[in-house]
This record gives C-alpha cells, sequence and structure tokens, in this order.
C-alpha cells in the first residue's frame, strides 16, 4: 500500500511538471512581441453622422541596444464602431493595436450627442482591454486635443492623465473615474455616471485656482482655440479618408513642439454628467469640488473663503463626507454630512510673522465662512441633479436599497420632492 501511494505521487508530480512545461512553451501569458505589435498608450473618439473615429496615440518600439527608440505616432481610423477603426489602424500600421497598455480614452465633444455606451462598449469586451483606463470627455475633437503639444511633458497623453491622477482626486480638484467606475454607475438603479472635462489654455491664461467665479474662462477658450488653430494643417489634414498616419520623433517626442507652436496647459477641474447614457451638461469647478467631497477618500482639500473683509484659503485635512436618505412622515430626506480639520493655508493680508504660529487656531467665524462656502457648493450641485434629473449622488439607489418600499412611489421624482439636510462640521486642527 505503501508503494503504491509513492508510485502514486511520483506520477502526480511529473504530470504537474509536464502540464506546466506545455504551458510554458506553448502560452505567451499575454507578453506582448514587441517585433509585430504596436502599443496604443492613448485613444482620441470623435462621433461624425452615423461613423466613428478613432485617433490612437501608438507608441511602436524600434530596436535599440539602449532601449531608448520609440516612436510616437497618431493613426486615425474610421467605421461604425471602435472595432472597426481599430481594424483600419491595423492596416495601416502594419502591427496589430494592443489595448491592454491603453491608460487614457478621450471622448470628443460631438461624442456627447450620443450614447455613451455605443461610443464605449467595443472597450468592455472580454481581453479588449484593461477596465482600469481613465477615460475623460474634452472641449472640441479628441483628434485635435491629442495633437497638442503639453508644458510638462513630451507626450501630451502623459501631461493629461497627470491632470487625471490620483493625487489631484484626493485633493478634490478632479473627478477622475475609469471604465469600471462608469460601468458600475450607469448601470446602478441610478443609472448615472460622469468623467473629467479636459480643457487645454495656452500657459497664462488658464482659471485661477481658488475654485472661485470664472474668471478668465474667455481668454482660456481663446488660447485654446489658438493651440487648436496652430496644428498647421497636420490634424485637419488626417480627417479626410479615415485620417493619415501622423509623423513623430523619437525617444519620447511626437515632433508636435516644432514649428513655433504654444505648448498647452492641461486641467480637469470641470465634470461632465451623464444619465441613462446620455450627456446632460457640465459641472462647474465649484460643483465638481462637492461632488469629489461627497464621493471620493480626500486627503487634503483646499477651499477659499471671506470672513471679516478678508479672504482666506482653507485646507481640510480628515475629511468624510456622504449623504444617506430616509423617508419621513412620507416625504424623503436626504442628509447631507461632511466634517474636517481645517487650517489657514493663505490670507490676504500683510503678514504678520508672530500670528503665523496661530494658523492651526482658525477662529470660530472663519470656521463658520468655511462651512457655509462647502454648503453652498453643495446645495448648486444638488440643484443641478434636480433640475437635469441626474442622480451623481446615488439617491435613488439608496432609496431602492434602504427604503424599497417608497421605491416606486419616489423613484421619478424623488431628486426634486426631496428635502435637504445639512450637516456640516469644520472644526480647527489644534
Amino acid at each position: 500500500m505503501i508503494k503504491f501511494k509513492k508510485r502514486y505521487y511520483v506520477i502526480f508530480y511529473w504530470a504537474v511538471i509536464i502540464a506546466l512545461l506545455g504551458l510554458y512553451f506553448t502560452n505567451d501569458f499575454g507578453l506582448v512581441d514587441l517585433h509585430k505589435t504596436s502599443v496604443i498608450v492613448a485613444v482620441g473618439i470623435d462621433a461624425e453622422d452615423e461613423d466613428v473615429i478613432v485617433t490612437a496615440q501608438v507608441a511602436v518600439p524600434q530596436p535599440s541596444q539602449s532601449g531608448e527608440n520609440i516612436q510616437y505616432t497618431q493613426v486615425q481610423g474610421r467605421g461604425l464602431t471602435v472595432a472597426d477603426c481599430l481594424n483600419e489602424i491595423n492596416s495601416k500600421t502594419g502591427f496589430y493595436p494592443k489595448l491592454l497598455f491603453c491608460k487614457l480614452i478621450l471622448l470628443g465633444e460631438d461624442c456627447q450627442k450620443e450614447e455613451l455606451f455605443r461610443i464605449l462598449g467595443c472597450f468592455y469586451r472580454r481581453n479588449y482591454s484593461e477596465l482600469t483606463a481613465l477615460v475623460a470627455t474634452c472641449k472640441g475633437t479628441a483628434r485635435e486635443m491629442l495633437s497638442m503639444p503639453a508644458t510638462i511633458s513630451p507626450e501630451n497623453t502623459t501631461a493629461m492623465q497627470r491632470a487625471l491622477s490620483d493625487e489631484l482626486k484626493k485633493s478634490a480638484n478632479v473627478s477622475s473615474v475609469n471604465l469600471k467606475d462608469i460601468a458600475l454607475t450607469n448601470f446602478s438603479v441610478s443609472s448615472a455616471c460622469y468623467m473629467p472635462y479636459i480643457e487645454a489654455n495656452v500657459q497664462g491664461t488658464s482659471e485661477g485656482g481658488g475654485n472661485g467665479d470664472n474668471v478668465g474662462g474667455d481668454s482660456a477658450q481663446q488660447g485654446q482655440q489658438g493651440g487648436q488653430g496652430g496644428q498647421g494643417g497636420g490634424s485637419q489634414g488626417g480627417q479626410g479618408g479615415g485620417g493619415e498616419q501622423g509623423q513623430s520623433g523619437q525617444s519620447g517626442q511626437s515632433g508636435q513642439s516644432g514649428g513655433g507652436e504654444q505648448k498647452m496647459e492641461f486641467t480637469a477641474r470641470k465634470t461632465a454628467a451623464f444619465s441613462g447614457g446620455r450627456f446632460v451638461g457640465i459641472l462647474d469647478e465649484q460643483q465638481s469640488f462637492a461632488l469629489n467631497l461627497i464621493n471620493n477618500d480626500i486627503r487634503l482639500a483646499v477651499v477659499p473663503c471671506d470672513s471679516d473683509g478678508t479672504h482666506y484659503t482653507i485646507g481640510l485635512k480628515s475629511t468624510k463626507g456622504g449623504v444617506k436618505l430616509k423617508v419621513n412622515n412620507g416625504v424623503p430626506e436626504l442628509n447631507v454630512s461632511f466634517k474636517a480639520n481645517a487650517q489657514i493655508q493663505g490670507a490676504k493680508k500683510v503678514l504678520d510673522p508672530d500670528g503665523v504660529k496661530n494658523d492651526d487656531v482658525v477662529k470660530p467665524e472663519i470656521l463658520k465662512a468655511t462651512a457655509d462656502e462647502i454648503r453652498d457648493r453643495m446645495q448648486s450641485l444638488i440643484d443641478l441633479c434636480a433640475k437635469e434629473n441626474c442622480d451623481l449622488l446615488g439617491v435613488r439607489e439608496l432609496l431602492h436599497k434602504y427604503n424599497y418600499k417608497y421605491y416606486d412611489a419616489f423613484k421619478d421624482d424623488v431628486l426634486t420632492r426631496m428635502k435637504i439636510n445639512y450637516d456640516i462640521k469644520i472644526q480647527s486642527v489644534n
């Protein structure tokens, strides 16, 4: 009996070894053959009539002992689906385009007229792309946005990814989402989703960093139009006949900074909102800030406020926000809560060296002004959601999950019927 067991173990071990060797020599385990594949690092999608136009920013590895020679180029394809466009890109490049390394999907302004998941549907197919790819929309066309030279990186897609970074998300400055996030919220009971809205501005013409009124918006728009017009016909020439393959340099240079073009700054402090897969509008910076405070984990947020005629910049730490829904006496009530520790980070007044040490001890009137500013921003967001019937805060999902017996009665008009209660607590760090 013991000999039989030993013989059985030997057979089992050899079977496992043979199976592993078979997998090793017959499967590439998702590895990319650099000589046969072009790596797509970003995809821009525009809608035109019934067609979609895909502009792929492709990194084509080149043989090099140093490993530094990589050609970046833009190739366009046209078709009824994104898959048709990628097939055309394949025929133009001679390489099979891989989406496993695509980190950014950018939707042009014309895509706002289409159902969102008619455009994005191809990216959810099995083994087609990673669901961690960032998704954003932009002003103008995606192909023009992808062709703009950036100020902080040789490749503008890298600059855009930095504008959508996790660090900015944790500072409530951007509503970064990926393919997975959009699908989960859009196909929930609330049937609403959002994504960052990217804008390009000539250096020095972007909006102020205080989350204030939209001053400078006209100059920013003019700067973007100027940057788009300076492409020298490169992107326009790529529109006909499904687009032509762009020119590029090596070592990460895309050949976009020549010809005296102005380099652009990319910001994504506004947010595009969708309901039922349809575009409903753009949240301004204040509304986007409020949305981020409620939905995201915030490490440090900065908010301006005015108290006693002085403008203060307040840093918020240890933040915690959220919404809850309950029904009292037949009336749905949305309880919006937010708490944080406040610290003065700046003030529009003459510096008092002796007073700086007390910045961690914030006066009660400044704390109240900060709370009022946050409340106003949250109210503006909720008013927009009610006006556009866009449930970005997941109110219907809360109704369905925790107050199901009222769901059929309130689901259609809960956003306009509900009463809003605020519980905003801002206290000094020390």
